[in-house]
C-alpha cells in the first residue's frame, strides 16, 4: 500500500453483496502535507483515488490496475487541519477480472467530496 501512514481506516463494513464502504482518518501530521501545501495543506486528488483503489484490493482480496476514469469530481477541498475523516462508499460490479465502480467520498456531516466511476483490472 503506498503511503500506508497516510491514513488510517477506523471502519470497513460491507453493506451488500455488490458495495462496501469505509471511514478513514487522514494523519494530518503526514511529511505530503508540507509540500502540498505549506501552511495550507490540501489532500492530493491522486492520493483520494489511491485511498479508493487500496480500499477496493482490499475488500476483494487481490491486485487491481486502474484502467479507466469517467466523471471524475473533486466537488470539496480536503483540509486535513479541518476535516481529516472521510467516508468512502463504493458500488461494484464484476466482469470476469474487470472490476466496475462508482464511488463516492463525504465528510462526516454527508458533504459530498469526490465521485467518480473507475474501472480496474485484476492482476
Amino acid at each position: 500500500m503506498l503511503f500506508s501512514d497516510f491514513y488510517t481506516i477506523l471502519d470497513a463494513h460491507k453493506t451488500s453483496a455488490f458495495s462496501f464502504g469505509n471511514c478513514v482518518e487522514l494523519n494530518k501530521n503526514h511529511s505530503i502535507f508540507s509540500g502540498h501545501f505549506p501552511e495550507n495543506p490540501i489532500t492530493p486528488g491522486v492520493i483520494m483515488l489511491q485511498i479508493i483503489k487500496n480500499s477496493l484490493e482490499q475488500a476483494l482480496q487481490c491486485n487491481l490496475k486502474l484502467q479507466a476514469l469517467s466523471n471524475l469530481k473533486f466537488l470539496q477541498v480536503v483540509d486535513p487541519n479541518r476535516n481529516n475523516i472521510l467516508h468512502f462508499q463504493m458500488d461494484i460490479k464484476k466482469e470476469n477480472d474487470i472490476i466496475k465502480i462508482k464511488s463516492s467520498s463525504s465528510f462526516p456531516d454527508h458533504t459530498l467530496v469526490l465521485k467518480c466511476n473507475a474501472t480496474f483490472v485484476k492482476y
